[in-house]
């Protein structure tokens, strides 16, 4: 029984499916060439009567007449198109099979009509013309055996027989030769047959996998969309509860201000105002990923950008026993000033976060058409094994046990979504122990 998961996208199982797609790429090869194929065939016999036409039999000229008449006949049956189903291909290619054979039945006593010891300009033609069709032929019907042996079989066998009926020598070389061209077109054919097969298995399983992978491409954007909407509705939700907690926690902070329960108070205000930057950082990745934030590009003064960074992050650089220098360019820059303000604000987070002694330092240089603003700290650095990872949800260098003080693990996640929706390219330097300076290319004000 076939197994759910050997089925390709349609439903069908996959080996039965498979194969009548390899046999509809077949078709589709031998309908494009019959027409010129028969319409050869019937030049050639008509040529062939009307050159021996004065030396010929009734009988000779009139088999003639029937090649051309099956011909004919074969020229304007029903031809497959793309049309028709798969689960017809079969039916299709014995029809087709069945018309070659025909074809190479009736004209294969062609020969023996017109073979003549001392006809030897005629012997020539015959040999050369039926071989090479032959050989043509083979080429178009090698990835269909039944009309492979069908065609090639009767046709060069009524060659063979013709040439050794003559008895002479060099009629009995050819036979030979014949024969023995034969039997090596074909091995030859049903190598390529195998190997044209295969090819065209390979390439159809590849696009089952790739559909199949584009499904699990959808799947997985549908499912950080319904993520995104989840935790964008859950911060919402939770905001005015929070909300309402933080103003009675104020509230119960100040009573308790000067008595031994006042340290609780304060603890609940830390773990309250770590809650609400933890959902506020949610909730911008919630509508960065939903596409909902659109930026509104202006000329946005640096030194003006970077004086707010300063008293933002002076205190916390200072309680960290952190030097903090951020120095003042006079340049401007075309950016959304408050998600490039959010993109500087989480590097230079994360560098005092990851930095134990030294300091940070925030520093902007003109570049041609671009500025570079940099953020360099003196931290632990980066291994190189991690450097691809920093950006990811989460994930945070040397905190296994996910402490809360350092964060969610978000901040460059948001830098990095920022970057593309900006389209301000983030680039890292980084060594293990040594600092990280990373660097957000924005374009210069005009």
């Amino acid at each position: 029984m076939t197994s759910a998961a050997a089925r390709d996208p349609n439903g069908e199982p996959l080996d039965r499916a498979l194969a009548q797609r390899v046999l509809r790429e077949h078709l589709g090869s031998f309908y494009g060439s019959r027409n010129v194929s028969v319409a050869t065939h019937i030049g050639f016999a008509i040529a062939l009567g009307v050159a021996t036409f004065e030396r010929s039999s009734v009988a000779a000229l009139s088999w003639l007449g029937l090649v051309v008449a099956t011909d004919l006949a074969v020229l304007l049956a029903p031809r497959w198109h793309a049309g028709i189903p798969d689960a017809m291909s079969a039916a299709w290619a014995r029809r087709y099979a069945a018309q070659v054979t025909l074809l190479s039945l009736v004209a294969a006593p062609v020969p023996a009509f017109f073979m003549a010891p001392d006809d030897m300009v005629t012997t020539t033609l015959l040999v050369v013309v039926i071989m090479s069709g032959w050989t043509r032929s083979m080429q178009s019907l090698c990835s269909l055996k039944p009309a492979l042996y069908g065609y090639g079989i009767p046709m060069m066998a009524g060659l063979v027989l013709a040439l050794a009926w003559q008895g002479d020598g060099v009629h009995l070389f050819l036979a030979v030769f014949g024969a023995v061209h034969l039997v090596l077109t074909l091995r030859i054919a049903t190598r390529q047959h195998r190997v044209l097969d295969e090819a065209l298995r390979l390439r159809f399983r590849n696009e089952v996998l790739a559909a199949r992978l584009g499904e699990q491409v959808v799947a997985t954007e549908r499912a950080s969309q319904e993520k995104s909407r989840f935790l964008g509705t859950a911060s919402h939700d939770l905001r005015q509860p929070l909300h309402a907690i933080a103003l009675f926690g104020a509230a119960l902070e100040n009573e308790l201000r000067h008595r031994p329960e006042g340290r609780n108070a304060e603890r609940l205000m830390r773990a309250v105002h770590a809650l609400g930057h933890s959902l506020d950082t949610m909730l911008d990745v919630s509508r960065l990923d939903a596409g909902v934030v659109a930026p509104v590009l202006d000329a946005v003064p640096l030194d003006a950008m970077f004086l707010t960074l300063n008293h933002t992050f002076s205190a916390q650089a200072e309680q960290r026993q952190l030097q903090l220098r951020v120095r003042a360019s006079g340049l401007w820059v075309r950016s959304d000033p408050q998600l490039l303000h959010r993109m500087l604000s989480n590097l230079m987070d994360n560098a005092l976060k990851y930095t134990w002694r030294g300091g940070v330092s925030v520093i902007a240089r003109e570049r041609g058409e671009v500025v570079w603003i940099e953020v360099r700290d003196t931290g632990i650095g980066i291994a190189p094994e991690q450097s691809g990872r920093i950006f990811e949800e989460f994930y945070q260098i040397d905190n296994p046990g996910r402490d809360r003080s350092r964060g969610l693990g978000i901040g460059l996640a948001i830098v990095q979504r920022l970057s593309r929706l900006l389209g301000h390219p983030v680039q890292m330097h980084s060594r293990l122990g040594r600092g990280t300076h990373v660097r957000v290319v924005v374009p210069a004000a005009p």
